[in-house]
């Protein structure tokens, strides 16, 4: 268990740094697992980056920058190693074909089950850790 204690003078504050530790952590945990999975699927990427976006989870840029949601701490570590596989899998094919997914599926046999219990997974986030 991780206690953090944050000393501000408004709530607002409070907001803000509690999501800038998030970031930080976020960081330090999401970014050497890419790594990790980066070396077991052999999907190499240019650079990783953690921010606070509202709606969508991850995503692979045309440059192979790969970003991703530093709310994801807040799933389970199934999902979690589910998105990051699917972003690598961007490295190889930008967009949703058959191709794509066949990728997906032979790095995650239950890609398309965790990508459906991906849709529904903002109910783990606690609104703090949101804007």
């Amino acid at each position: 268990q991780r206690v953090v204690e944050i000393f501000a003078a408004t709530t607002r504050d409070s907001r803000t740094a509690l999501q800038q530790w998030l970031s930080a952590y976020a960081k330090q945990t999401l970014v050497p697992w890419l790594n990790q999975l980066s070396g077991e699927t052999g999907l190499p990427f240019c650079k990783a980056i953690v921010r606070g976006q509202k709606t969508c989870w991850g995503s692979c840029s045309p440059s192979h920058t790969i970003s991703l949601n530093r709310s994801l701490l807040f799933l389970p570590a199934e999902m979690v190693r589910y998105l990051l596989v699917h972003e690598l899998c961007h490295t190889a094919h930008a967009d949703h074909s058959p191709r794509f997914w066949a990728l997906v599926t032979r790095m995650e046999p239950r890609g398309k089950q965790l990508d459906a219990r991906l849709r529904e997974a903002g109910r783990y986030v606690p609104s703090w850790a949101t804007r």
